[in-house]
């Protein structure tokens, strides 16, 4: 039981503690407002499972003993207080838990100290030594003076407290040193508790409730911006909601963002970590001074070179162990440059000008939207249809995607389904538009189809692209336009599994997958790509050794496909040469950036028989001729 100095002692930490977090708070809510709702069953999911943070066995492994060493013997702690009565064998078996879970938590805790000190600032950062030593200290304090206890009551090896005993060997009967121990222990937890807000272990509070207000949102799904203030986007730290900024602080810069980011991989400026700790860095230098003109701008610390490496890939998303998303924050900054000082990249302006006066990001207009269909039977949605086929720009307009579409119309009248397109009346989706920074001139193109489509009866919208799946998909309801979506794959997977169509002609070959990064991380839409693959008769399915969640980017996300890729390596090269070397003679996907992106990176190798590039579609729709 504590004593009453104890107890005084305990709640001038507990106040410290309340203090100190109030305090870094201030910080977070000093940005906008966001409304986010809790959940209590993820925070839970995540603490008890820890998919994420066991992603990396050794560190993860290490921090969830470390984590769970804090909170198990302090919740005992706590419930000792009201001396409950347990039974000697539960009683024994609690105390060998406890001696065990210590053991484990000592032998991460050198871990993460010999991993962190032998690696450089940028692999990890040196300011968790004194939580880190902290910690250690109440764990070896914690073992003196069980081991003192143990030696003064001479009963030689305890099964109940293995390490105890190991300690007590060679420990003096020492009532002394065991009531030191005992008082060194309890001011170390003081320490840690009054010091927490102050450490870098506050991100045990940050991290926790930024799982608690994790999206729901599809990766895919950027976030609204509302266009009525006086610069949409982010110019200073606290243009980011209150949510963005508490993303900041949760970030342990733990590097699994860079690790994965395909820029950053590339040899591109960008680095997901470094933006979120130049964010954090701005937070905290505001020191409650949060009117604009005495904030910094971010651009000081993050340049135009780091924003427009960024391919909206979402790798940094899906691997934050913490469910940080640098990528928002990016997407805001872009925001601002290009509609707050009108710095959008020079070779990104005949695009921009394209959908502003043609309403395609090619600047062929409406006249040409249908020269693909010509004299292929393709109807117009005239009537009550099964499908709206969304043809979007590539395949409106791309000679090499047309090919898919084609293949498209070829496939759902195999499988006798009623569909029609819009023909004339379809324009870009406006994803373009919106990654490129051009945030209202998506607005008028999301409502403008918005519109046009409500117009129609459909039972739902079948697309050929990521990009326009995800936006039709996550990015209009918010608008107003709420329409079901489905992914041509998707479809095509479900007429084979419903046997609409058969797959009767072989593709003798091996043939590699590449997951688009919009129907993969931004959707969760892996499985149906590798049920149409396996469908096909005479293929034999490679995976990449980059493939789903961590699959690599083609490089043409985020508005690079209109961006010259001048820095670093070309990403769709990197990846090609993953392709040339799995020995793939078909590599298979799904979107028609990735198409061009891959099919140029392989030619460009010029290897003696390159593997051919297809779309999914265009793989099915030979298998059925």
């Amino acid at each position: 039981m504590l004593t009453s100095l104890d107890a005084l002692l305990f709640a001038v930490a507990v106040l410290v503690l309340g203090k100190g977090l109030a305090s870094r708070s201030s910080l977070w809510f000093a940005g906008r407002k966001e409304i986010r709702k809790g959940s209590l069953s993820t925070l839970a999911g995540y603490l008890l499972g820890s998919r994420k943070i066991l992603k990396r066995p050794l560190q993860g492994s290490a921090h969830v003993f470390v984590f769970w060493g804090v909170v198990l013997p302090a919740l005992i702690v706590l419930v000792s207080q009201f001396r409950p009565r347990l039974p000697e064998t539960l009683s024994n078996l609690l105390s060998l838990f406890l001696d065990l879970l210590g053991l484990a938590m000592l032998c991460a805790l050198v871990f993460m100290l010999v991993r962190r000190w032998t690696k450089s600032e940028e692999a990890g950062p040196k300011r968790t030594a004194v939580p880190a030593l902290t910690l250690l200290g109440i764990v070896v304090t914690g073992f003196l003076a069980e081991g003192a206890r143990l030696s003064i009551l001479g009963a030689g090896f305890s099964w109940q407290s293995p390490v105890g005993s190991v300690f007590s060997s060679v420990l003096p009967a020492s009532p002394l040193l065991m009531q030191v121990m005992i008082r060194l222990h309890f001011f170390a937890v003081l320490f840690l508790i009054a010091s927490l807000p102050f450490t870098f272990l506050r991100h045990l509070v940050a991290g926790s409730l930024n799982v608690y207000y994790k999206s729901r949102n599809p990766h895919g799904q950027l976030r609204s911006l509302s266009l009525e203030s006086n610069h949409p986007g982010a110019k200073r730290v606290n243009d980011f909601s209150w949510k963005q900024l508490l993303d900041a602080e949760a970030c342990v810069s733990c590097g699994r963002c860079e690790e994965n980011c395909p820029a950053a991989i590339s040899g591109k400026p960008l680095s997901p970590r470094k933006v979120v700790r130049s964010i954090q860095e701005q937070m905290q230098a505001m020191n409650g001074t949060v009117t604009k003109p005495g904030l910094p701008l971010l651009n000081q610390r993050i340049s135009d070179d780091d924003l427009w490496s960024c391919t909206t890939c979402m790798a940094c998303v899906e691997h934050c162990p913490v469910f940080v998303a640098p990528l928002d924050k990016i997407m805001d900054m872009r925001r601002y440059r290009v509609m707050g000082e009108a710095a959008l990249p020079a070779e990104a302006k005949a695009t921009i000008r394209s959908l502003l006066l043609y309403k395609d990001v090619y600047g062929k207009g409406i006249a040409h939207r249908t020269d693909w269909a010509f004299n292929r039977g393709v109807p117009l949605l005239s009537e009550e249809v099964e499908v709206l086929l969304w043809v979007g720009c590539s395949g409106a307009f791309h000679p090499r995607y047309q090919e898919t579409a084609r293949a498209m119309v070829k496939i759902l009248k195999a499988g006798g389904v009623r569909f029609g397109i819009l023909g004339k009346e379809e324009i870009c989706c406006g994803d373009p538009a919106r990654r490129l920074g051009e945030e209202s001139l998506f607005l008028e193109i999301a409502q403008e189809n918005i519109r046009r489509i409500k117009e129609r009866g459909f039972e739902k919208i079948l697309t050929l692209c990521p990009h326009c799946f995800n936006t039709l998909k996550n990015e209009y309801p918010s608008l107003g336009g709420s329409f079901p979506v489905v992914h041509a794959a998707e479809y095509i997977a479900d007429m084979i599994r419903l046997n609409k169509i058969a797959l009767k002609y072989s593709l003798p070959a091996k043939m590699a997958l590449h997951d688009p990064c919009y129907l993969g991380r931004g959707n969760r839409i892996y499985k149906p790509l590798r049920e149409i693959a396996k469908a096909i008769p005479g293929v034999t399915l490679l995976e990449l050794p980059r493939n789903r969640e961590s699959g690599f980017c083609c490089g043409g996300g985020g508005g690079r496909m209109w961006l010259h890729e001048k820095l670093g390596m070309r990403m769709n090269l990197l990846r090609a040469e993953e392709v040339v070397k799995s020995g793939a003679e078909v590599l298979g996907t799904a979107c028609p950036y990735c198409l061009t992106m891959l099919e140029d990176g392989i030619k460009n190798l010029e290897t003696g028989k390159p593997a051919k590039v297809m779309d999914l579609v265009e793989i099915v729709a030979s298998s059925i001729r």
